[in-house]
């Protein structure tokens, strides 16, 4: 009997026929996930529908806000990138006072970054920001001006991103005065030979896809461009991170932190790094008729006068056990050193330093919404007592009488 033996014609034609099936039950399926995903950040996360990403690469310090940006929910940029909702000209009249507000994230108003804090503090609108009720504070006081607070704050931003900020935008808009909201980010290094010019936050990036090509760094980019570009990748990408991020720490240990080490290391860090860019920022801002206002924020971990509510107490406890082992210990023997270097380095060069640690006293409601992030009732109570601190010097800067 003769062997059967299959039409191969017939074969080939079923293969492509299931692999273009295939592929267009792929393409289906992914268009379906991204169009769900694009319907969730609209209804859910206030979606704009243009700007998923809250800031974009910028040529001298590597991010800046991403201008026009709008949140329905809450958070808008104006077309100058900064949080504002109304423009911001280069150009002001005799009868407006300019204050630009600048430092990381907690001068933008980032919103809770702990799992107690986000249930309530999910988002921070532009009115429920420092430079909101900043200037609320003080038009209410100068009756005789036009008070402008203008957010110029980017998450993650170190002093020195300031003093590039400062020059290539900053002084075109002719500001009166600029408050630095500083502190976290690069005023409490411990680490042997850390340089603000290369270990900051957003540097990681950078380096990554400007240093010799690997397969990660491909990867990496891969990822990020599509975290960028997709709705679904970015939906899949903020829900992921935290399990990858729990996953990864399963088994690990926490970082010991030589309290009395890492204050040394701090000390060398300071005058090599921060202290001397306070100086520098503040003789531009001196010689450009600018009064330059430095701060020191607030943190949850430092001993203070307020009475911590539940939710503080959750998110303290929180770092306590998850951080560095002596994390807290270090903060607060750090505190000090940090106040006393910006005291100095300010009244060297003629600026003007007020510390916000512990501005919290007598206040029952949510300060802090995580390590450092503030509640709309925190940027108020914080905005209100620096307002009072500065009002007397623009009164005397506008010849304006008190009361």
């Amino acid at each position: 009997m003769a062997e059967i033996r299959p039409n191969s014609s017939l074969a080939k034609t079923s293969w492509r026929i299931r692999a273009a099936g295939y592929t267009l039950m792929l393409f289906l399926s992914l268009s379906m996930l991204e169009g769900l995903s694009y319907v969730y950040l609209r209804i859910v996360e206030g979606y704009d529908g243009t700007h998923l990403m809250t800031y974009e690469f910028d040529d001298y310090k590597n991010i800046r806000l991403t201008p026009n940006y709008k949140n329905s929910r809450g958070i808008y940029h104006n077309a100058q990138g900064f949080r504002r909702s109304l423009d911001t000209p280069m150009e002001k009249d005799d009868q407006t006072y300019r204050i630009f507000i600048m430092g990381g994230s907690t001068a933008y108003g980032l919103q809770s970054l702990s799992a107690y804090g986000q249930k309530e503090y999910s988002v921070i609108r532009n009115d429920e920001t420092i430079d909101h009720y900043l200037e609320q504070y003080l038009q209410g006081k100068l009756h005789h001006k036009r008070i402008e607070v203008i957010n110029a704050a980017i998450t993650s931003h170190f002093s020195h991103h300031h003093l590039i900020y400062l020059n290539q935008e900053i002084l075109k808009y002719h500001p009166d005065m600029v408050i630095f909201v500083d502190g976290f980010n690069d005023y409490y290094p411990y680490t042997k030979g850390f340089d603000q010019f290369r270990d900051y936050a957003s540097q990681v990036r950078a380096h990554r896809f400007m240093d010799e090509p690997t397969v990660g760094a491909w990867a990496s980019y891969t990822g990020w461009w599509l975290f960028r570009k997709s709705h679904f990748i970015h939906v899949a990408g903020k829900t992921l991170r935290p399990v990858w991020l729990s996953i990864r720490s399963i088994g690990g240990r926490r970082t010991v932190i030589d309290v009395e080490a890492s204050l040394r290391n701090l000390r060398v860090n300071a005058e090599n790094n921060f202290v001397k860019i306070v100086e520098r920022n503040a003789l531009i801002l001196k010689y450009e008729n600018v009064v330059p206002v430095f701060t020191l924020q607030p943190e949850i971990v430092f001993q203070q006068h307020k009475v911590f509510t539940k939710m503080e107490k959750q998110i303290f406890n929180e770092m306590a056990d998850h951080w560095e082992v002596n994390f807290v210990e270090f903060k607060n023997k750090a505190r000090p050193i940090v106040t006393d270097y910006l005291v100095r380095a300010t009244a060297g060069s003629g600026a003007l330093f007020f510390d916000l640690t512990d501005v919290f006293d007598g206040m029952t409601e949510d300060a802090l919404t995580d390590y450092c992030h503030l509640t709309p009732m925190g940027n108020k109570w914080l905005a209100e007592y620096l307002g009072g601190k500065i009002l007397p010097i623009i009164r005397e800067q506008t010849k304006l009488p008190a009361g």
